[in-house]
């Protein structure tokens, strides 16, 4: 049975058939137990995010190229016929559309830093755990390796700094103890961190101390475990009970990248992989 029995890709857009949809929500499921039993709330933000939320981010300085946003048709100034037309041709013209002030982020956490903008958060810190719907505009498209739209589950610790490289540790450790009891081969990589800037002094802060760690199936990366230090504290305005900004980590896990290694691993049988994440849950948790 071939891995692609049951997924269908199109210009970086898929739909799953039933078995790969119920390995996605069992693998979720492991992750979402594995974080609430280490204190994580669950938390929901909007699939869309204000562009000049994102920019106070850096997000279109490090990497405007991935960026997508979301318009509204202009029917009084284009027209019903020609909209009509546009999009009977696939596309709409950019006289056609309003100014876009919305954005489809392209990680799941941002909307988490933001939505504590200005806030406190309690001595012990707060680890949070959302799934979020990502977009990013890739040079090129690969099966599940590489999407326009994908699911990210994350994990996201906000707190001392001592607090959050804990959340990373413990992280880690589930990330090995996973892999393990799933018998996936993962590498642990070194990689640049997307929120930190790649020329200036961040540059230069990134040489120095680790900030990402890429855990790797034959060359594609399908967790991460990040360390942002106080930058999104400082952006968003939220503070430790002594006024300081906060630290903030959190661990990715890309749904889909997931799919491909599970499906390549146990050789497109959905089934048995499904078995084995939820036979790996048990263990773990």
């Amino acid at each position: 049975m071939s891995f692609k029995t049951g997924v269908r890709v199109s210009e970086g857009l898929v739909a799953l058939e039933e078995a790969p949809t119920r390995l996605a929500e069992a693998l979720d499921q492991v992750c979402v137990r594995w974080a609430e039993a280490a204190g994580a709330v669950a938390l929901t933000v909007p699939p869309l995010l204000p562009v000049a939320d994102l920019a106070r981010l850096d997000v279109y300085q490090n990497f405007p190229q991935l960026a997508l946003v979301s318009s509204a048709l202009d029917v009084s100034e284009a027209g019903t016929g020609t909209i009509g037309q546009e999009a009977a041709a696939g596309a709409f013209a950019p006289g056609s559309l309003r100014a876009a002030g919305l954005a489809l982020p392209s990680s799941a956490c941002y909307g988490v830093y933001l939505h504590h903008r200005g806030g406190q958060v309690p001595a012990g810190g707060k680890l949070v755990t959302l799934l979020g719907q990502c977009f990013r505009n890739e040079d090129h498209f690969d099966a599940l390796r590489r999407l326009k739209a994908f699911r990210m589950r994350e994990v996201v610790a906000l707190g001392t700094p001592d607090q959050v490289t804990a959340h990373l540790d413990h992280s880690a450790r589930f990330l090995d103890a996973l892999a393990d009891a799933l018998g996936l081969p993962l590498e642990r990589r070194a990689a640049s961190d997307p929120f930190y800037d790649r020329a200036g002094d961040r540059a230069t802060f990134q040489q120095i101390v680790s900030v990402k760690h890429e855990y790797v199936y034959q060359d594609m990366a399908i967790a991460s475990v990040n360390i942002h230090h106080t930058f999104f504290g400082e952006r968003c305005a939220i503070s430790l009970p002594d006024g300081g900004p906060v630290s903030t980590s959190c661990v990715g896990f890309g749904v889909e990248r997931w799919l491909h290694a599970l499906g390549t691993h146990f050789d497109g049988d959905w089934d048995r992989a499904r078995a084995a994440v939820e036979k790996a849950g048990e263990s773990l948790v």
